[in-house]
């Protein structure tokens, strides 16, 4: 793909937008973990909230990346 360099850092900003909104979103919609533990539903809100960090995590690979390419510095290897 042949894109300029600022449309790869606005991808980037997007991503990690939505890495934000995922937390946010997280945030939001989980009970606390003292309501998880009272309703004896630990398990599943740990499997949630760790979810939410994996997607959070390739979020900041992903723009990592994107940020890489717009400076030129991900190379294809041949």
């Amino acid at each position: 793909m042949n894109r300029n360099s600022w449309q790869w850092l606005a991808v980037a900003l997007a991503v990690l937008g939505l890495a934000a909104f995922s937390v946010a979103l997280g945030t939001n919609l989980l009970p606390p973990r003292t309501v998880a533990e009272a309703k004896g539903t630990l398990g599943p809100w740990i499997l949630t909230w760790g979810m939410v960090w994996m997607a959070v995590l390739a979020s900041v690979i992903l723009a990592g990346f994107l940020v890489a390419t717009s400076l030129g510095k991900a190379r294809r290897s041949d």
